[in-house]
């Protein structure tokens, strides 16, 4: 069946995708609005599905922290426990080194889970100091030019003595 424009139109407009997947769809569904739209659906719901797992597992992953107290129980480290494989990658042997002095020093080692971490927090944290940053910026380039016209302005003076 022949697909037509406002077949098309129709359906990006009800699902917000593309010409290409539209026209597909609407071909592989010979040209049944709903069929496409339902199809069209259903893929998206798999694909944010998709994003809500990553979520989900980037925070099980960063609440995993290392903690190790000494015998006072005062924290001596408190790192996510993603960052202590980073550096036992890079640096395996001082990581070694550090995790044999913490048991001969009679020290608590503890893994645990951080319920209070989660990516939207860190996402949202992120965007507030990038935003004051911005700020920052923009105050100081503003005065840098305010600089520079007072400068110029004393150079376009001829003094004649």
């Amino acid at each position: 069946m022949k697909v037509t424009l406002e077949q098309i139109d129709e359906l990006r407009n009800r699902v917000n995708v593309s010409y290409e997947e539209a026209k597909h769809t609407l071909e592989k569904n010979d040209g049944d609005l709903i069929k496409s739209i339902i199809e069209l659906e259903k893929k998206k719901g798999r694909k944010n599905e998709y994003k809500g797992n990553f979520t989900s597992f980037t925070d099980r992953l960063l609440s995993l922290r290392m903690s190790i107290k000494n015998k006072e129980g005062e924290t001596m480290i408190n790192l996510p426990l993603i960052l202590v494989l980073i550096i036992f990658a890079m640096a395996f042997w001082v990581v070694i080194f550090g995790l044999i002095l913490a048991i001969l020093t009679s020290c608590k080692i503890k893994i645990y889970r951080d319920k209070t971490l989660n990516v939207n927090s860190l996402k949202k944290n992120m965007k507030e100091t990038v935003d004051k940053i911005k700020v920052k910026s923009e105050e100081i380039i503003k005065v840098d030019e305010e600089e520079i016209i007072n400068e110029d302005s004393d150079e376009n003076e001829i003094i004649i003595e």
